[in-house]
Protein backbone atom coordinates (compact mmCIF):
# COMPACT_ATOMS: atom_id res chain seq x y z
CA UNK A 1 0.00 0.00 0.00
CA UNK A 2 1.26 3.45 -0.88
CA UNK A 3 -1.06 5.22 1.53
CA UNK A 4 -0.41 5.16 5.27
CA UNK A 5 -2.21 2.31 7.01
CA UNK A 6 -2.60 0.74 10.43
CA UNK A 7 -3.95 -2.62 11.52
CA UNK A 8 -5.78 -2.33 14.84
CA UNK A 9 -6.69 -5.17 17.16
CA UNK A 10 -10.10 -5.54 18.77
CA UNK A 11 -9.04 -3.11 21.54
CA UNK A 12 -8.12 -0.49 18.88
CA UNK A 13 -4.41 -0.87 19.65
CA UNK A 14 -1.86 -0.74 16.82
CA UNK A 15 -0.95 -4.26 15.75
CA UNK A 16 0.90 -3.22 12.57
CA UNK A 17 1.78 -0.10 10.59
CA UNK A 18 3.19 0.25 7.10
CA UNK A 19 6.24 2.25 6.02
CA UNK A 20 4.02 4.91 4.49
CA UNK A 21 2.45 5.53 7.92
CA UNK A 22 5.84 6.00 9.58
CA UNK A 23 7.09 8.20 6.74
CA UNK A 24 3.96 10.36 6.49
CA UNK A 25 3.53 10.96 10.20
CA UNK A 26 7.28 11.04 10.92
CA UNK A 27 7.07 8.49 13.69
CA UNK A 28 8.71 5.20 14.63
CA UNK A 29 7.52 1.71 15.58
CA UNK A 30 8.50 2.43 19.19
CA UNK A 31 6.18 5.46 19.20
CA UNK A 32 3.36 3.54 17.48
CA UNK A 33 3.18 -0.19 18.16
CA UNK A 34 0.85 -1.50 20.88
CA UNK A 35 -0.58 1.94 21.58
CA UNK A 36 -4.23 2.79 21.28
CA UNK A 37 -4.87 4.62 18.01
CA UNK A 38 -6.20 7.45 20.17
CA UNK A 39 -2.83 7.82 21.97
CA UNK A 40 -0.81 8.32 18.79
CA UNK A 41 0.83 11.69 18.19
CA UNK A 42 -0.08 13.27 21.52
CA UNK A 43 -3.71 12.09 21.37
CA UNK A 44 -4.35 13.81 18.03
CA UNK A 45 -6.75 11.03 16.97
CA UNK A 46 -8.88 11.29 20.12
CA UNK A 47 -11.96 12.43 18.21
CA UNK A 48 -15.31 11.28 19.65
CA UNK A 49 -16.91 10.64 16.25
CA UNK A 50 -13.87 8.65 15.06
CA UNK A 51 -13.90 6.62 18.28
CA UNK A 52 -17.58 5.78 17.78
CA UNK A 53 -17.01 4.73 14.15
CA UNK A 54 -14.03 2.52 15.02
CA UNK A 55 -15.75 0.92 18.02
CA UNK A 56 -18.65 -0.18 15.80
CA UNK A 57 -16.59 -1.87 13.08
CA UNK A 58 -15.87 -5.25 14.66
CA UNK A 59 -19.10 -5.98 16.55
CA UNK A 60 -21.45 -4.66 13.83
CA UNK A 61 -19.40 -5.46 10.71
CA UNK A 62 -19.42 -1.75 9.89
CA UNK A 63 -16.94 0.14 7.76
CA UNK A 64 -16.48 3.75 6.80
CA UNK A 65 -14.97 5.77 3.98
CA UNK A 66 -14.00 9.41 3.70
CA UNK A 67 -14.02 10.42 7.37
CA UNK A 68 -12.16 13.74 7.25
CA UNK A 69 -9.79 15.00 9.92
CA UNK A 70 -8.08 18.38 9.77
CA UNK A 71 -5.32 18.85 12.30
CA UNK A 72 -1.88 20.36 13.01
CA UNK A 73 0.20 17.19 13.08
CA UNK A 74 3.55 17.19 14.92
CA UNK A 75 6.43 17.34 12.47
CA UNK A 76 4.33 17.62 9.30
CA UNK A 77 2.14 20.65 9.99
CA UNK A 78 -1.45 21.35 9.08
CA UNK A 79 -3.02 18.54 7.05
CA UNK A 80 -6.43 17.33 6.02
CA UNK A 81 -6.73 13.53 6.03
CA UNK A 82 -9.42 11.22 4.71
CA UNK A 83 -9.74 7.99 6.71
CA UNK A 84 -11.20 4.66 5.62
CA UNK A 85 -11.67 1.61 7.82
CA UNK A 86 -13.01 -1.91 7.53
CA UNK A 87 -13.03 -5.19 9.37
CA UNK A 88 -10.39 -7.81 8.52
CA UNK A 89 -11.26 -11.45 9.10
CA UNK A 90 -8.48 -13.68 10.39
CA UNK A 91 -7.83 -17.37 9.86
CA UNK A 92 -7.63 -20.07 12.54
CA UNK A 93 -10.19 -18.51 14.83
CA UNK A 94 -8.15 -15.41 15.62
CA UNK A 95 -10.14 -12.32 16.51
CA UNK A 96 -10.96 -9.90 13.69
CA UNK A 97 -8.94 -6.73 13.22
CA UNK A 98 -9.42 -3.34 11.58
CA UNK A 99 -7.59 -1.94 8.58
CA UNK A 100 -7.42 1.85 8.91
CA UNK A 101 -5.99 3.81 5.97
CA UNK A 102 -5.16 7.49 5.65
CA UNK A 103 -5.03 9.70 2.57
CA UNK A 104 -3.65 13.23 2.64
CA UNK A 105 -6.23 15.41 0.89
CA UNK A 106 -4.76 18.74 1.98
CA UNK A 107 -4.25 19.91 -1.61
CA UNK A 108 -7.40 18.28 -3.01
Amino acid sequence: MWDPALVLDESLRVFAANRAFYRTFQTTPKETMDLSVFELGNDQWEIPELRKLLEEIIPYYNEFEGFEVEHDFPGIGHRKMSLNARRIEQHQERPPMILLSFKDITEA
